[in-house]
């Protein structure tokens, strides 16, 4: 469900490497669709306007598992199907909702959701679940992650290569944390640090709300964020408009028509920041603890580039091929379900994560973990 920038790519890794012709792909853009028909030539391709949840109930009650690419506000309704219908789904919308309230669920109607099954959340929860699970005590665990083109573009050193109202989303919602053990909020685009990567140059990183199921699965661990990273001053321009109103969901009364400025934002931000596709995601992970009498730090890191001989963007590349990578998972029957499986479980399991690491590295996207480990010394008492 979803043929835009991302859920052409899903369809086109799904219909050379998993579904074959036995794919059906929906989305209400004409366009959309035409453009995927020439990828997945003998796939069939239905335009439907989906708007709640008895929507994609009647068109995915026949399938065998479905792959959700549709903006976040479809999240919700999506488990909702998935559940009635007793079909297993692969969801990577950016939702607000809490998928895992719908687990007892999910697990009594015999279903698998894997949420958040993209590259962030997704991958990054994977990378994060498998330093978790090799640590036996975690005390630091921070995630960066970003698309970005490969070299600025004014005004925002920025394309939208993703739907522009869950990048606008991102931007608004409060990123929670894990600060001294607790949960706490902070807004949005706030502690901005730099931070240089290796070939990719000097970005700059701020809080974003990326952690979401990780906050209640990975357990005892005492500073835990997400950042999201762009070019150098992204954050300062975004924060002017967020001050602006230009981000503000609630309705405005203008010339008797009411309308809403985030979706006005999101409207100009498609068409306006749109150029040279060439892009790169870079996600680097890091986790500090112990191991017996080791202090260790794990790091995963993973940059990927716009890729020519298909056309598809990184973020699309990245995305799709960590949702198509978990939805032959499923088929095979190796995710433990049912219910509701965030990607950290799936990280967490050595098998599993290998799986994932190998099926993305078919396609050129590899995954680097390096692994410090020091020799605690034990305090002598004076």
């Amino acid at each position: 469900m979803g043929a835009g920038p991302v859920g052409k790519a899903v369809a086109f890794d799904l219909y050379e490497r998993v579904t074959g012709s036995d794919l059906v792909i929906l989305d209400r853009c004409h366009e959309c669709l035409k453009e995927v028909t020439g990828l997945v030539s003998k796939a069939e391709v239905k335009r439907v306007d989906l708007r709640d949840d008895e929507d994609i109930y009647r068109v995915i009650k026949d399938v065998d598992v479905a792959v959700n690419a549709l903006p976040g506000k479809f999240g919700r309704y999506s488990w909702l199907s998935a559940i009635r219908a007793g079909v297993d789904l692969v969801d990577i919308s950016y939702s607000p909702d809490d998928p895992t309230q719908y687990h007892v669920q999910a697990n009594d109607a015999g279903v698998t959701i894997v949420p958040d099954a993209g590259v962030a959340p997704g991958l990054s929860n994977m990378m994060a679940g498998r330093a978790y699970a090799q640590l036996e005590e975690v005390k630091e665990l921070k995630i960066y992650v970003g698309g970005i083109p490969e070299t600025p573009v004014p005004p925002l050193g920025y394309l939208v290569t993703w739907s522009p109202e869950d990048l606008i989303e991102e931007y608004v919602r409060p990123a929670r944390v894990i600060n001294d053990g607790k949960i706490v909020e902070k807004p949005a685009v706030s502690e901005v640090e730099k931070m240089l990567i290796p070939e990719v140059g000097e970005l700059e990183a701020f809080l974003t709300d990326g952690l979401r199921t990780m906050l209640k699965t990975l357990k005892g661990v005492d500073l835990m964020e997400e950042k999201t990273l762009r070019w150098p001053g992204h954050a300062e321009k975004i924060e002017l408009l967020k001050t602006l109103g230009y981000l503000d969901k609630n309705t405005l009364s203008l010339n008797g028509s009411s309308v809403s400025p985030a979706d006005v934002t999101a409207k100009l931000f498609r068409e306006r920041l749109k150029g040279d596709s060439k892009d790169m995601v870079v996600l680097k992970v890091i986790a500090k603890g112990r191991s017996s009498l080791d202090n260790v730090e794990i790091e995963y890191v993973m940059v990927d580039r716009y890729d020519e001989s298909t056309g598809f963007s990184a973020v699309a590349r990245t995305t799709a091929f960590v949702a198509s990578g978990i939805l032959k998972l499923i088929t095979e029957g190796a995710i433990p379900g049912p219910g509701v499986i965030p990607p950290e479980i799936i990280g967490m399991d050595e098998s599993l994560f290998s799986s994932i690491a190998e099926w993305l590295s078919w396609r050129g996207i590899k995954i680097v973990e390096r692994i410090t480990e020091s020799r605690r010394i034990p305090s002598i008492p004076s």
